[in-house]
């Protein structure tokens, strides 16, 4: 449930619609995966305001290596409620990749805004020293019209709802329903993208899999 994600937007164009300064260089990436270093976005609570840093995707704990949280439990699962209650973060996306299994073989899925707006997966931020970050990324139940592909997604937050999000003030239950507002489309695409090695705009076009070039490889 989305081990890979795409973030190609520019950062002139993320600030403007988070309102907020992210007064650095994004490098494109098409193949974004776990323990990498990730922009988030999150509440400062010391000045009451959004900022943003860069968290390692993915938190190392002494029995697992966890990327996600599921949203039914991340306000009671000892690991996670503090984070739910005082970190949450917004991850910025511009889609996400999904993998179908049919009990032979597992064919990537691309899946984007309808409208081809960058999407704000809900995170929590866990700061474990002054300068090192770690994030997680919640799940929720897929939208019906990717369910066929995978049974969870990311918890998408509306760009409206990002304030509300970040405070805290957004509960549960309102976080998924807003989840559901976001209109999703999706298509399969090479299995180059299964391979971290491999990062270019190829990776998110539509591919038909008995034209996948890499398949034919094998």
């Amino acid at each position: 449930m989305c081990g890979r994600y795409s973030l190609f937007s520019s950062s002139k164009s993320l600030s403007e619609e988070l309102g907020l300064s992210i007064d650095i260089d994004l490098s494109p990436s098409y193949n974004i995966g776990p323990s990498d270093s990730i922009l988030t976005v999150y509440y400062n609570r010391e000045n009451q305001s959004k900022t943003f840093s860069f968290a390692d995707w993915g938190l190392k704990t002494p029995q697992n290596f966890h990327i996600h949280s599921r949203i039914e439990t991340a306000d009671t699962a000892p690991r996670f409620r503090d984070a739910w209650q005082e970190s949450r973060s917004l991850i910025p996306a511009n889609g996400f990749y999904e993998w179908y299994q049919d009990g032979l073989s597992k064919q990537p899925y691309y899946i984007y805004h309808k409208d081809h707006k960058p999407l704000y997966f809900a995170g929590l931020n866990f700061a474990i020293t002054e300068e090192e970050r770690n994030v997680v990324i919640l799940t929720t139940e897929a939208d019906k019209s990717i369910n066929a592909i995978h049974s969870r997604m990311p918890l998408i937050i509306p760009a409206e709802d990002n304030e509300a999000w970040l405070s805290g003030k957004m509960s549960k239950e309102e976080a998924i329903l807003s989840s559901r507002n976001i209109a999703l489309e999706a298509h399969t695409v090479s299995s180059r993208v299964n391979k971290m090695i491999y990062n270019d705009t190829s990776l998110i076009e539509k591919k038909d899999p008995i034209k996948d070039d890499q398949l034919r490889l094998f």
